[in-house]
């Protein structure tokens, strides 16, 4: 099974035939990865390209399919190994195993208040505009209103609820 860990380049040389640089890679050994690749793998089991965070960035049958870049370590495994869902939600790789990533339920919410926070911002801007050069309509009054205690109670949110959090209607 080959392993090639915390790969860079090594070199990059123009061919020719070729209109761009062939990047070469190298793993923390000196191994060279089309070498390797070439002596060593028998065409039966699957790839996988896991970044120094753990996180699994590609896989593939075949690795001359595989996105390489430095830092990224390179793993055969058998195609038994590889979770059915790969393909649906993000996996680390450690030591051997597949673990798959479930963010924490706060930090969904987190980055949910986030997004809803901008959408608010987007929609007062241009309200407050007409109030502060005293060209407010009564609707774009009421409308602003609105929207600014939809943005208090965003942030007055007990993210710790999550994923329990009762959030605030949208303002029409």
């Amino acid at each position: 099974m080959i392993t090639f860990k915390n790969i860079k380049i090594s070199k990059q040389l123009l061919e020719e035939g070729v209109p761009l640089p062939v990047m070469y890679f190298e793993d923390e050994t000196g191994q060279d990865w089309y070498e390797l690749r070439d002596e060593k793998w028998q065409g039966e089991n699957c790839f996988i390209a896991v970044g120094a965070d753990g996180f699994i960035s590609t896989w593939a049958d075949n690795p001359n399919f595989l996105t390489l870049s430095e830092g990224v370590s390179i793993y055969e495994i058998s195609p038994e190994a590889l979770p059915e869902d790969i393909s649906d939600h993000p996996y680390r790789y450690e030591n051997g195993e597949f673990m798959k990533f479930v963010q924490p339920a706060i930090e969904v919410a987190a980055q949910q208040k986030s997004t809803l926070l901008s959408q608010a911002a987007a929609a007062i801007a241009p309200l407050q505009d007409a109030v502060d050069v005293d060209d407010a309509t009564d609707e774009e009054l009421a409308s602003l209103k609105a929207w600014k205690k939809y943005r208090v109670a965003l942030n007055r949110l007990d993210l710790a609820a999550a994923p329990d959090i009762d959030w605030p209607a949208v303002p029409e």
